[in-house]
C-alpha cells in the first residue's frame, strides 16, 4: 500500500459527511507498461464496517453513486497538483465490495470481444454507453496492442469508444 494519506483522509472525510463509517486504503495500480508520469490509484473503501444496504446505496443504481465518488476524487485530488501544463493527472478508481473488480472483468470481456471482432471483420467496433473512466481504462489496456487503436467520438452523454485496426 502507498502512503497517500491526503487521498485516504479525503475519501474517509467524505464518507463520514455522508453518514458512513468506513476506512479506506490506497494502492498504486499499473495498467500499462508504457512510461507515463500519470499514476493510477485504487482507493478502496473497506466494506467490513458497512451493512449490505449501505453498500448498495454507496454503489447506487448501475454504479451511479460510486461513479460520482470516483469523479469527485479525480477532480478534487488532481486540483492541488502543482502542474501548470495539466499534462500530469493522477487517475483514481474507487472500489467497494468488489464492484470495480467485477466491472473491470466485464470490460476485459468487452475488450477481448472487440479486438477479436475487429481482427476478423476488419470493421471498426463501436462501444456505447461507457463512463469516461471505463473508456480511459480501455484506451490504456489497448495502447499496448500494436495492431489496434482506440478513439473516443461524440459528446457526453452519447460519447462512444471506437476500436479499429491500425492503418498501415
Amino acid at each position: 500500500m502507498q502512503d497517500n494519506s491526503s487521498e485516504v483522509s479525503w475519501l474517509q472525510k467524505l464518507l463520514s459527511l455522508m453518514g458512513y463509517t468506513a476506512s479506506t486504503e490506497i494502492e498504486l495500480m499499473e495498467l500499462s507498461a508504457k512510461a507515463s508520469s500519470n499514476q493510477n490509484y485504487w482507493l478502496e473503501i473497506d466494506s467490513s464496517q458497512l451493512q449490505q444496504d449501505q453498500i448498495e446505496r454507496l454503489i447506487g443504481e448501475g454504479g451511479s453513486v460510486i461513479d460520482s465518488l470516483q469523479y469527485l476524487a479525480n477532480i478534487l485530488l488532481n486540483k492541488n497538483l502543482n502542474n501548470e501544463s495539466q499534462e500530469l493527472t493522477n487517475f483514481y478508481t474507487v472500489e467497494l465490495a468488489g464492484y470495480r473488480t467485477k466491472k473491470l472483468a466485464e470490460l476485459q470481456n468487452i475488450i477481448t470481444n472487440a479486438v477479436r471482432n475487429v481482427r476478423e471483420t476488419k470493421i471498426d467496433f463501436v462501444i456505447k454507453q461507457l463512463s469516461s473512466s471505463d473508456r480511459r481504462y480501455i484506451h490504456q489496456i489497448l495502447e499496448e496492442v500494436a495492431d489496434i487503436e482506440t478513439i473516443s467520438e461524440g459528446r457526453e452523454p452519447n460519447r462512444q469508444l471506437i476500436v479499429k485496426l491500425v492503418q498501415p
